[in-house]
């Protein structure tokens, strides 16, 4: 598997009060899957979607009207697709070759929720972190459609005086594991296409149902 680490670390720090962060994302490219029928079944389950209560947008500014503010609702997983079963095990090789490559061992169970973003013309997603509570570990996405966009990341800990951003240029196929209290954002989506992203949070406990979502994390392997 080809990937890329992006690594925001710190340098040594001279004294204990100093600020010091170790924060990780991962990025490949998948080769093997229809994104173009992908993008139409996902396009097919967006009045599905919209039916469905709205919780609300993560903070992402998408709207009440948006796939994204129903994310608490439902699974991407759980629905039965080819595409998506090939997606599941791309998104655990590329977190296996994470925690290889890092050095970390987890012995536990994976699951996890997973959401479809469809953006418009003149949407964009808003800086926002998926979670910071105890039980955090990563999230990601997928871009299944899309054109002249990127994700910015932005370190944790330098976010306002001069703020260290990495840039991802958004590429149909390419699939992005991050620590979930990560920041991130995207450009304006100014295309008559809609951009189309499937993203996720992974979580090593079992999470859910609740009363916000109806379908909670699924096992992952």
């Amino acid at each position: 598997m080809d990937f890329e680490i992006i690594n925001f670390r710190s340098e040594p720090r001279n004294n204990p009060l100093a600020p010091e962060w170790n924060y990780h994302l991962i990025e490949t490219l998948i080769k093997d899957v229809d994104f173009f029928s992908l993008s139409k079944y996902l396009k097919n389950k967006e009045k599905y979607i919209l039916k469905l209560e709205k919780t609300n947008t993560g903070y992402t500014g998408l709207g009440e009207n948006s796939t994204t503010s129903r994310h608490g609702k439902y699974n991407v997983f759980e629905w039965r697709n080819e595409e998506l079963d090939k997606l599941k095990k791309h998104i655990s090789d590329l977190h296996d070759c994470l925690l290889k490559n890092i050095s970390i061992e987890i012995k536990s169970p994976l699951f996890i929720k997973c959401w479809v973003n469809i953006m418009r013309m003149n949407d964009q997603i808003q800086p926002h972190i998926h979670s910071s509570h105890p039980d955090t570990y990563l999230g990601g996405h997928i871009c299944v459609s899309c054109t002249n966009t990127s994700t910015y990341y932005i370190n944790p800990v330098n976010q306002i005086n001069n703020p260290e951003t990495y840039k991802s240029k958004n590429e149909v196929g390419k699939l992005t594991l991050f620590q979930n209290c990560i920041p991130h954002y995207t450009d304006i989506h100014d295309s008559d296409e809609e951009r189309i992203t499937i993203a996720f949070d992974m979580s090593l406990v079992k999470r859910g149902p609740t009363k916000e979502s109806k379908e909670g994390f699924i096992e992952l392997k």
